[in-house]
């Protein structure tokens, strides 16, 4: 599997130099915010465990939340203390390659369809194990090349009622920009936050919820106001586009100039904030169906 692997990151990293965070906080509850394996997509997953884990290997839970319904599919895997584990998200059957050393005897848990989503992992044998770690994200139908960082959640016993508690993470402003929409298009991925556990333990899909506004009025570059309200909404997770935050007369008064809107996200209990993952595509002939992509996390709390 390693050269399998190594094919898969060397196509995707040509000409391009993939960064991630570092300095990636550790957990027993981790956030990967995307993931994708549709058609010819990768992506890879790294996870190390730190110094305590239960005698024998530290059961893993793997839920994936998937697709635009964003429904639940989970599972387990296992590793052990001071380990690595790394493999593609997608099961083998559904064209991923498995394990990125096929001798590592840890055990992944994989997703076993084409889709997208986002993937938390959390321990479950032992209240002090914790986990790191990261997601590379490769598209090319889109131009994505991108490592993110695994997002943390509240270090709290995952063995049975801390399982997927993210209230730690309460953004809900963010300073949405775009380039001028001739150049470059854009959308968010917002992956609502909060405690997930009475869902993961049901194994139910998420229903966490945030309402949006954009207060009102949309900025242009030269900060020429136009006002008009909307009020977008998004359950569990949502893919957000410029169009969910302006009405069409907007649009077509900033859109060739760039734009900022000073969204608000109200979280419904038990959701307490979204993280907005923005994804930008731009036309660039030779890369990849002529695309190049950029992702990354948007500053939540910003004004």
């Amino acid at each position: 599997m390693k050269k399998t692997f190594q094919k898969t990151l060397i196509a995707a990293a040509a000409g391009v130099a993939l960064m991630s965070a570092a300095g990636t906080a550790s957990a027993n509850s981790l956030l990967f915010p995307y993931f994708t394996t549709t058609a010819g997509a990768a992506s890879i997953l790294s996870l190390s465990m730190g110094t305590t884990a239960a005698a024998g290997g530290e059961t893993l839970h793997y839920v994936y939340n998937y697709g635009s319904s964003c429904t639940h599919f989970d599972g387990n895997g296992k590793m052990t203390a001071n380990d690595v584990l790394q493999h593609s998200i997608a099961s083998v059957a559904a064209g991923g390659f498995g394990k990125v050393v096929g001798t590592d005897t840890s055990t992944p848990f994989y997703f076993p369809l084409k889709d997208y989503g986002f993937l938390t992992v959390s321990t479950k044998s032992s209240a002090d194990a914790r986990i790191s770690g990261e997601i590379i994200v490769y598209d090319p139908s889109n131009g994505y090349i991108v490592a993110l960082p695994g997002l943390d959640g509240n270090n709290v016993d995952t063995r049975t009622t801390g399982e997927g508690d993210f209230t730690n993470i309460t953004d809900n402003l963010f300073n949405l920009t775009t380039y001028p929409s001739d150049l470059v298009t854009t959308q968010w991925y917002g992956i609502v936050t909060g405690n997930m556990n009475a869902a993961i333990t049901a194994g139910a899909d998420w229903t966490g919820k945030v309402n949006f506004t954009n207060n009102g009025v949309v900025y242009d570059n030269e900060e020429a106001p136009y006002s008009g309200t909307m009020t977008p909404s998004a359950t569990c997770a949502k893919i957000l586009k410029p169009t969910d935050f302006m009405n069409s007369a907007q649009i077509s008064a900033v859109g060739k100039n760039g734009s900022l809107v000073h969204a608000k996200a109200a979280p419904v209990a038990p959701a307490t904030g979204i993280v907005m993952l923005k994804q930008m595509v731009i036309p660039v002939a030779g890369y990849p169906n002529g695309k190049v992509g950029l992702m990354n996390r948007e500053q939540g709390n910003a004004y």
